[in-house]
C-alpha cells in the first residue's frame, strides 16, 4: 500500500511540474507575442501555438546546453 502512495505521489510531481513549466511559457508567449496568441485562439488553430511553444522550450534547452 505504501508503494502505491509513493507512485502516486511521484507521478503526481512530475505532472505538476510539466504542467508549471507548459503554463510558464505559454504566459511567455502571451507577453512576448500576443498578437500570434490571439490569432492562434480567435481562429482555433493551435498548431501555430504548439509550433511557438516548441521553439520556446527549443531555445531553453539551447541556453541550457550551453550553459553547461
Amino acid at each position: 500500500m505504501k508503494r502505491t502512495h509513493n507512485v502516486v505521489f511521484s507521478v503526481a510531481s512530475i505532472a505538476s511540474v510539466v504542467t508549471t513549466g507548459i503554463a510558464a511559457m505559454t504566459i511567455w508567449l502571451l507577453l512576448a507575442q500576443p498578437l500570434r496568441v490571439a490569432n492562434a485562439v480567435n481562429t482555433g488553430d493551435m498548431s501555430a501555438l504548439v509550433r511557438e511553444l516548441g521553439m520556446a522550450i527549443g531555445h531553453a534547452l539551447e541556453a541550457i546546453l550551453q550553459y553547461l
